[in-house]
């Protein structure tokens, strides 16, 4: 929490500031959840209020940001699926448009595999003579 002690420049005439305390900030607007507290200060000199995110809630919101960032990270790293019926492209194996399951694909920088080239067939020796490409009871 701020104390007096701490010195903070004004940002009108730029004079040392005094904290007087916290305040509860939030927003009017009817089913809005956005509020805040924040260390109120005034400066002597010219009176002028200014306000400062409390160390406390930048460090919890720093700490927040960084686990928003992780699970961002682990979701996209999940495979795509694409829906045979509807063609929505998604992150589940279900698809939440019409409830089908899903397709994986192929992410594009997966390298292409080669195949390995298939073995040369031994041609069969014929005993009665004849074309190769033919059974012997064709002659």
């Amino acid at each position: 929490m701020d104390t007096e002690g701490t010195a903070k420049k004004c940002s009108a005439c730029g004079g040392e500031t005094v904290y007087l305390r916290d305040v509860h900030l939030k927003n009017e607007l009817p089913f809005s959840p956005d509020f805040f507290d924040a260390a109120l200060y005034r400066c002597p000199v010219c009176g002028h209020f200014d306000f400062y995110e409390r160390e406390e809630d930048r460090l919890h919101r720093t700490q927040m940001e960084k686990q928003a960032e992780e699970s961002r990270k682990f979701y996209e790293k999940l495979p795509d699926y694409r829906c045979p019926v509807c063609g929505q492209v998604g992150k589940s194996e279900r698809c939440i448009y019409c409830g089908m399951s899903c397709v994986p694909l192929k992410r594009p920088e997966e390298p292409q595999r080669e195949k390995a080239p298939e073995p040369e067939k031994k041609k069969m020796r014929r005993w009665f003579g004849g074309n190769d490409d033919k059974p012997d009871w064709e002659g």
